[in-house]
Order: structure tokens, then C-alpha cells, then sequence
């Protein structure tokens, strides 16, 4: 396939589009939920406040009437939001408001997914989840529970229980979504930079599919200087997604050969000498083996891998190196594609790094981060027990705070090295955010408890023994956040309403599972508490009464660069500088540049199944919020017309679409916007909770055909290796 050009449209008035309809529905839902019986007082009143609604923290003012929240404005003060409120952000009123939300503590009374349910106090609920958490760690040790959380203001709460209680066994998302990219680029810099989209002249993206998959400010920075400033935007990615409508040149590229194309981008740059000589000379380790190491992937070589041409791999490794140091490979965020994803991302960075985009405007910039304050608990004693993932054997170089939870997941299949009996989850649904979903049932069915804590009941929460309902952020106050960055900020979340219905807080049920397991001691202080200690550390005068008042601070002036291009500056790697080479993963085990390794292809009766996200949804978050869901009711397979002509498929066809671990049935959409090797569904649908209404059995679960793989170095799951068949149904 060659090269596919696109021409530009008119991106910001079609997102001005979907903004307005937002705010449209977001009326429409407060003007049916008054039209029950609820009236509007003359007592109208703003908030500010942050969301919660996805990662990106965008602060919000919640304007409330009558003690009812009727609309959520951006707030102009947090420059990482950049002023503007996505519909995500707007929906967050229907997650008070939701009638399928969770409403008070339940115990299940029958079979594990039977849906039912006995309501009961919170003490009930306490009681019930510490006996069993504490006759878990009587049998078996306090290593034998597992601590599943995301990201969240209050999941530190989470996590220090778990901890306190005696597990080492805590994991988190990351091995899940961006565990690769986070190793590789701190691999290769000592940290993870923020990319300056704003100030850039030419952008490549892999599959950063950001029109989309919406991450702030860098999808509005992107829409500034590639859409207003008419900086170059080349997009690699086997599906023709609304990013690619938007750039300069579209390629759909043979999945899993991004490395490829981009070890030929190097091989050009520095064989006609492009590279910044001055910066690597100063900054860089390793380019003499780099050199070696690139010889043999010419442009040539990379068409017949990519089926990108030579011809245009040539020029753009030209234009790439002359728009240096404003010119950007992007790393993306979700990096949970095939095994390789690691030196693929490795790729990036060092292709990044010899162009001499390091701390300039427009390039890679390393984060600014801003002070806060710490509140002093009491200490508790380090777990005892290795990790049950054994990390620190599989994955030395992996975050050992996050843990790695596929490898997790076999082992406490195989009960190896000891058992896991029971599981405590705050705001994750890992039946759905892990593959292969009949494992997960298995580890489910092997567990003697399982609670969770969450606003809804999740697909994970359906199959608990227990129930803990949290309270939606719009009426709670949480830990004040840090947000690093090109344009650092703190943020702040605070209470607008009182809660409609029987939820707490994540640290009121921390504490309440606490007090009953002996480990009230360290959770001895109150929100208010936490929250002043950390107003304390922030430079500002009266910090408590202006994070109050707005929700957000700051720091003013524009972006600093060049802080690290000092003579004196040590970068955190082991030689003190920007490792093109790594000893470090040579010392582990692993290729200490990027070598590049054919992936295999789909039989020809077979097609590879690929993910991605868009603009609505938060994975497999948000599908059942009413306003949300009107954007999309059901997911479909995206299929080619030429696979779907040999066989039999039409648009709206019922399709089965079977992999090695399951098969599921979802309706087809022929389209010209997929290579004819793949096929494409979206995450979030076909859920098994009764209480998901909009959604249960809706489409399909992704989770239930892709297989098991991850990334040999981070252990980041390869969610793009499973090769499904395809049939009318």
C-alpha cells in the first residue's frame, strides 16, 4: 500500500460542534431532571473544582442551583485545560445524577455474577469485608490479598491500607496503557518529558490517535500549531482515524512495523549527516554504536517492512531533521500494542535525541513540577513477602510500585509463588481492562473474598462479594494533585454537592476498613487535615483561601527551556547523560539499542485485531452515561470492503468474530477506512452488569477474544497480537 495523502478540513469547527452538543445535552439532562420535581431557588452559586472524568485533570466550575449541580463550566485559570471542557467533562453531572449508579453498601446473597444483592449498613458492609480480609491473612499471610487500583486523588488511600495491612501485592494500571513508553523514554533521558505540540514545525505520530483520545493540553496544542500555525503533521496507523483526516500525509503503515520506519529515519539522518553534532557530542552517549547499529536499516529495507516507500521515508527523515530542534516523533500515551512496544518507543527517544530536540521550544521538554506540602501519618512496617508477580525476577527495569498484571495474573493462576485469596479493587474494572477475560473469571472463581470500591457497578463490582459505594467527585473533597509539565499547575478538588444517596468517600471507607482490622492508627486524621498540610508548601500567600476560591494555581510567565543544557546538569541514567546506548539494558538482559524483529502476520483466513479510543469515552469508562452514550449506542467491527466482499459481510451484518481464548457477535461496518489485514472495535461495550442498563450485552467486550501477550521489557500488555477469524453469524 503506498502513501496516502489527506487534505486538511476544517478541524476546530467540527469540534466546535461537538463542544455545543455537549453543553446542549448537559442542558437538556438538568432541565429534564428539574422537570421531576426538583425546582431551582434564586440560591445559584460556582464551584470551582477539578474533574475526574478521565486522566487529565482539566479543572471545571461547577455552577450549582437550588443544591443541584445544572452546569459545568472550564476553568480559564489551569493552563494544562486551556480553558475549554470536553464532553467527557460535561457529562460528569450525569454521574450524580445517574439512576444506574451505585446507591448504598450491598452484600451479595446468591452465585458470583447472579446479580443478587442484599443492602446493608456501612457498618454491615465493614464488618463483613474486614472478617474476611482478616481470615485471609490468618491462613495465608497478609501477602495473600491483592490491591488493584487506577489513578485517582484518593488512591493513595487505597494503596496505604493495602500496604499497612501487610501485602506487597498493589498493582496498578500502567502495565496496562503506558508502562512502555514510561520506561523507554526514561531509559534513555533519566525521566519522561512532555512534548511541546504548541511550538512545533513538524509532528510524526504512531498511532496517537489525539483528535481522539483526547489528552490536555496536547490535543488542543496539537489543534494550534498543526491546524492554526500549519505546522506538518505525518500520522502512521493501519486505521483511518480522525487524526489521520486532520495531518499532512496519512500511511497506513503494516502493523507492528513502526520500529522499522523509524531505525530508517535515524539511518538517513545520520548517514547524510543531519544529526546535531553539537548536542550529541555534549549530551549523548552511544552514538558511535548507534551508527554501527543502524547500517543495515536503509529505507529500502523499511518499505518492504512498512509498505511505507523508501522514496517518502527519505524525505521525511529530511524534512524531520531540518524543521530539528521544532520537529517531534510523539510518544502517545497508550503503548500497550505488541511485544516489541518498548524499543519501539526507545526508537522514538533516540531518534528525538540526535535531532537535538532535548529542552527546546517546540521539541521534548522536561517536566516542571511545583510544590506541595505533605501530611506526616504514622509509618507502618515495609511488607514482608516478595511480590506475587516477581517483578523484580521477569522485569527488573518495571515500576515495582505498579506491578505487572498480566504476569500477576498467571501466577496467581498457577498459585505460584504462594496463593492470592482475596482482592481488593477501587475504581478499576479488570474484566474488562485486562485480555483474555476468561482468565480473569478463573482468578475471580479462585478467590475466597473479593470487594470493590467504585461509583458504579462495574462488570468487577457484579462478581464482588461486597460493595463499597464511592461518592462521585462533584460531591467530595479530595488531596490537592501536583500536575507537572510544560505549563505546571496544582489542582484542587473540592465538594460542590452533598451526597444524594448513602456513598463515602474513598478515605471514609479506608478508614472504616481500618478501624476494624487494627490499622486505625495510621489513618488518624480527617480530608481537612491532609488537605491543609498540603495548601502549606504551596508559594502562594493565603494558598488555602486561593485554591478554594479557584480551584487551580498556576505558576505565571511562559514555558522555561534550556534548564538541563547546562555543562555542569546530570541527567538520571547511569552515565549522567542522554543514553542512546544503554549499559543499563544491557545489564538486564535486553538489546541496549533497538533491534528490530519482523512481527507475524495473520494467516490469510485471519485478521489482526486492533484497538483504539475516541473523544466520549474513558476505556471502558463512560459507555453507560446516558448523555455519552447518545454519541455512541454500540460498538462495531471495522472491516475493509475487500475481505468483506470474499466474505459474504455487510454493513449491519451480525458477525461472529472468534479468537484462540473467545468468540463474541457484533454488527459490521464496511469501510475503506481499515487496512485489509485488519480489523477494528471499540473498547467499553457488551458489559455483564445488569446495572451497566445502556450497555449490558450491548455490542461486544474486546476483553472476551484478545489473547495474552505483553512487552518483553516493561511487561506492558500487547493488546495488537491476536489474530481473529471473521464470519456472518
Amino acid at each position: 500500500m503506498g502513501t496516502t495523502r489527506m487534505d486538511r478540513r476544517l478541524f476546530l469547527k467540527a469540534a466546535g460542534a461537538t463542544a455545543a452538543g455537549a453543553v446542549t445535552a448537559s442542558q437538556a439532562g438538568c432541565l429534564r431532571y428539574f422537570k421531576k420535581g426538583r425546582t431551582a431557588s434564586d440560591d445559584r452559586r460556582e464551584v470551582p473544582t477539578t474533574c475526574e472524568l478521565c486522566p487529565n485533570k482539566c479543572s471545571a466550575i461547577a455552577v450549582v442551583e437550588g443544591g443541584l449541580v445544572k452546569k459545568l463550566n472550564p476553568n480559564p485559570e489551569n493552563p494544562k485545560s486551556r480553558d475549554m471542557l470536553c464532553a467527557r467533562g460535561n457529562a460528569a453531572i450525569k454521574q450524580v445524577y445517574d439512576p444506574d449508579r451505585l446507591k448504598q453498601p450491598m452484600i451479595r446473597v446468591g452465585a458470583r455474577g447472579e446479580g443478587k444483592w442484599k443492602p446493608v449498613s456501612w457498618d454491615e458492609a465493614f464488618d463483613f469485608a474486614a472478617k474476611k480480609l482478616a481470615e485471609a491473612k490468618s491462613k495465608y499471610g497478609p501477602e495473600s490479598t491483592l490491591w488493584s487500583s487506577t489513578e485517582g486523588f484518593q488512591e493513595v488511600f487505597f494503596k496505604n491500607l493495602g500496604l499497612a495491612f501487610g501485602s506487597p501485592n498493589l498493582v496498578r494500571h500502567p502495565t496496562l496503557c503506558l508502562a512502555s513508553v514510561n520506561l523507554a523514554y526514561s531509559a534513555t533521558f533519566g525521566t519522561v518529558p512532555s512534548f511541546d505540540l504548541l511550538n512545533s514545525k513538524f509532528v510524526i505520530m504512531s498511532g496517537a490517535n489525539r483528535f481522539e483520545s483526547i489528552i490536555t493540553p496536547d490535543t488542543m496544542d496539537l489543534i494550534g500549531g498543526v491546524m492554526e500555525r500549519k505546522a506538518k503533521l505525518v500520522y502512521l496507523d493501519p486505521r483511518f482515524t480522525v487524526t489521520a483526516a486532520k495531518a499532512d500525509e496519512w500511511y497506513p503503515i503494516k502493523p507492528g512495523t513502526d520500529l522499522a520506519f523509524i531505525l530508517a529515519m535515524i539511518h538517513v539522518i545520520i548517514k547524510e549527516n543531519r544529526h546535531s553534532k553539537d548536542f550529541v557530542a555534549a549530551y549523548t552517549t552511544g552514538f558511535d554504536q548507534l551508527v554501527e547499529h543502524v547500517k543495515p536499516y536503509t529505507p529500502e529495507w523499511a518499505e518492504q517492512e512498512t509498505e511505507i516507500p523508501a522514496k517518502d521515508i527519505i524525505r521525511i527523515a529530511r524534512e524531520f531533521s531540518d524543521a530539528a530542534p521544532r520537529a517531534l516523533y510523539y510518544a502517545g500515551r497508550r503503548s500497550s500494542w505488541y511485544q516489541n512496544d518498548f524499543q519501539m518507543r526507545r526508537a522514538q527517544a533516540i531518534l528525538n535525541a540526535i535531532v537535538g530536540n532535548w529542552d527546546q521550544p517546540g521539541g521534548m521538554v522536561p517536566n516542571a513540577k511545583l510544590p506541595k506540602g505533605e501530611f506526616l501519618f504514622m509509618p507502618w512496617d515495609e511488607p514482608k513477602a516478595p511480590r506475587v508477580d516477581e517483578i523484580e525476577k521477569h522485569f527488573p527495569l518495571a515500576a515495582k510500585g505498579d506491578g505487572v498484571y498480566l504476569k500477576l495474573r498467571e501466577n496467581v493462576l498457577s498459585g505460584k509463588p504462594y496463593p492470592i485469596k482475596a482482592w481488593m479493587v477501587y475504581k478499576q474494572d479488570p474484566l474488562n481492562a485486562m485480555p483474555d477475560q476468561a482468565k480473569t473469571m478463573k482468578m475471580i472463581e479462585q478467590m475466597d473474598f473479593i470487594g470493590v470500591i467504585d461509583v458504579q457497578m462495574s462488570d468487577m463490582a457484579w462478581y464482588a462479594d461486597v460493595v463499597f459505594p464511592e461518592s462521585a467527585y462533584l460531591e467530595r473533597t479530595d488531596p490537592v494533585e501536583v500536575m507537572p509539565g510544560i505549563w505546571p499547575a496544582v489542582v484542587y478538588r473540592q465538594q460542590v454537592v452533598k451526597p444524594i444517596h448513602d456513598t463515602k468517600p474513598n478515605l471514609d471507607i479506608v478508614q472504616g476498613l481500618a478501624k476494624r482490622l487494627g490499622l486505625s492508627d495510621y489513618f488518624d486524621y480527617t480530608i481537612e487535615q491532609w488537605v491543609e498540610a498540603e495548601f502549606k508548601e504551596l508559594p502562594i500567600p493565603m494558598a488555602a483561601e486561593h485554591m478554594k476560591k479557584h480551584g487551580v494555581w498556576a505558576a505565571s510567565g511562559q514555558p522555561s527551556y534550556g534548564k538541563t543544557l547546562t555543562p555542569d546538569h546530570r541527567f538520571v541514567t547511569k552515565t549522567g547523560k542522554i543514553e542512546l546506548f544503554s549499559e543499563r539494558l544491557q545489564e538486564a538482559g535486553h538489546d541496549p539499542l533497538p533491534v528490530y524483529a519482523a512481527p507475524v502476520q495473520p494467516p490469510g483466513d485471519r485478521f489482526r485485531l486492533i484497538l483504539g479510543r475516541v473523544g466520549y469515552f474513558t476505556h471502558a469508562n463512560q459507555s453507560n452515561n446516558v448523555w455519552l452514550n447518545e454519541f455512541m449506542k454500540e460498538n462495531d467491527l471495522w472491516i475493509n470492503p475487500k475481505p468483506a466482499e470474499r466474505l459474504g459481510i455487510k454493513t449491519g451484518s451480525t458477525l461472529t468474530v472468534t479468537s484462540s481464548v473467545g468468540s463474541v457477535k457484533l454488527k459490521a461496518r464496511v469501510t475503506e477506512e481499515i487496512r485489509p489485514d485488519c480489523v477494528f472495535m471499540l473498547h467499553g461495550f457488551g458489559k455483564k452488569s445488569k446495572m451497566q442498563s445502556l450497555v449490558y450485552q450491548v455490542g461486544a467486550s474486546d476483553a472476551v477474544i484478545l489473547e495474552t501477550a505483553w512487552d518483553k521489557v516493561s511487561g506492558n500488555a500487547a493488546f495488537h497480537e491476536t489474530f481473529v477469524k471473521v464470519a456472518n453469524a
